[in-house]
């Protein structure tokens, strides 16, 4: 066990990083920082492009990709960042999130070019000229998929149900019970059939999100006052770390990891996790892309920032340490009370939820492609959901990562390799 979290460190070491955004560089001054440039043709893409009823439609794909990366990384996951790198780290989480909108863009944008080759498989094959590739890709997005996207998610929401339920006398036992029996009965049921999966996606994220937004804007409108303090500090720590945390994040490597990592892993840019979502979407390839930038901007630069506001407003933060959502529900807590436990603990149990269901249609056609029953891994992967609210997920998580990042490598390679259609500038 010790061994696979020393290989996980070792690959999530400064080199991985400098080399990850190496890629996302490259791919944007190829493209023309395209993310940036098109943003609001992407925000138009999405809100009036044409929308149908089959699961090809712009808002629809954009759905399922965000009811994936819209997890609790937003909420659990930002606020690690920031403990762990100092306010700074929202600095490079942007950075991060503004460059992983061209790269999301181009991975939709080859997957709908090699529509007809098999889409993302398609061109991840054409790039390397090898089936086994894609095959040890696809196992790698199954090992995610289970892990990042199902047991870790799963344990998130065990655990605020918990801390919720504890008033109410009832065991932690039993909430996590409660919660892994609940999420496996309806991802069984929604994942039967992947258009039911599609269609709870595109009604239910909106609902979700303009939840948490208004959660947060209530809290930052009441702490108002701290924010010029809290954007300075971002800025100021994102350089001098230690002038910011007391002297407890004194690395400006530290900050920079923090957030490129949380930022990257958030979004989800460079899995080509998203290429799969817009697979199914017809129509030109630029257009069929443009909705991927808008997906990253509200994953990252809206729902990412709003929850590391409030945990920097608040004042909260313990620098030097990791601890999860209760790092979040402290802060929340301060600024709106105590009884915020109620409202918070079921937001983290509907973004958990929403990934086990968007990682449950990769899931679906991770397996598919390399030849496995799609019913029979949506009931596999469904059951894990009981697994994961009853278990420490740490060596899960490990491998996980360490999967989505093999994931990485092989796709963005390929993207890098198919370079010389990805000129828009």
């Amino acid at each position: 066990m010790r061994f696979i979290f020393s290989v996980h460190d070792f690959l999530y070491g400064v080199p991985t990083l400098i080399l990850i955004f190496a890629v996302f560089l490259t791919l944007n001054l190829k493209t023309g920082f395209i993310g940036t440039r098109k943003l609001t043709s992407a925000t138009k893409a999405v809100f009036l492009g044409k929308q149908t009823n089959s699961e090809t439609s712009p808002l629809k794909a954009a759905s399922i990709s965000l009811c994936a990366t819209v997890g609790t990384g937003n909420i659990v996951g930002v606020a690690g960042a920031v403990t762990l790198g100092g306010a700074g780290a929202v600095f490079w989480m942007w950075i991060s999130g503004v460059l992983a909108m061209s790269v999301k863009f181009c991975e939709v944008y080859l997957s709908a070019s090699f529509k007809k080759s098999g889409g993302a498989f398609g061109y991840i094959y054409r790039a390397f000229g090898s089936g086994k590739i894609k095959t040890v890709f696809c196992v790698f997005g199954i090992i995610a998929a289970l892990g990042i996207g199902n047991l870790t998610q799963t344990n998130a929401a065990a655990n605020s149900a918990a801390m919720a339920l504890a008033t109410f006398n009832i065991s932690a036992k039993a909430a996590r019970l409660i919660v892994g029996v609940l999420f496996f009965c309806l991802c069984a049921l929604l994942l039967k059939r992947e258009n039911t999966a599609a269609d709870f996606c595109l009604k239910f994220l909106p609902v979700m999100a303009i939840s948490y937004i208004f959660f947060c804007g209530v809290a930052l409108v009441l702490v108002h006052h701290n924010l010029p303090h809290v954007f300075t500090n971002i800025i100021r720590g994102a350089f001098r770390p230690d002038a910011v945390t007391g002297g407890a994040v004194g690395s400006v490597i530290i900050t920079v990891k923090s957030g490129v990592a949380r930022g990257i892993f958030s979004n989800e840019a460079g899995l080509s996790t998203a290429a799969l979502a817009y697979e199914k979407s017809e129509g030109n390839a630029f257009k069929v892309a443009l909705p991927a930038i808008f997906e990253v901007f509200v994953d990252t630069i809206v729902l990412c920032t709003l929850t590391a506001l409030v945990v920097l407003s608040s004042d909260t933060a313990v620098y030097g340490a990791e601890f999860g959502a209760y790092t979040t529900l402290a802060a929340f807590m301060k600024i709106l009370g105590e009884r915020t436990v109620y409202l918070f603990c079921p937001l983290v149990c509907f973004f958990a939820f929403s990934s086990v269901i968007g990682w449950g249609i990769y899931a679906r056609r991770f397996c598919e492609n390399i030849r496995i029953n799609g019913n029979i891994a949506a009931v596999i992967y469904s059951l894990f959901c009981i697994i994961g609210a009853n278990i420490t997920p740490d060596i899960v998580w490990a491998v996980a990562e360490m999967s989505s990042l093999f994931m990485m490598f092989i796709n963005s390679t390929a993207l890098i390799l198919h370079r010389d259609k990805l000129d828009f500038k």
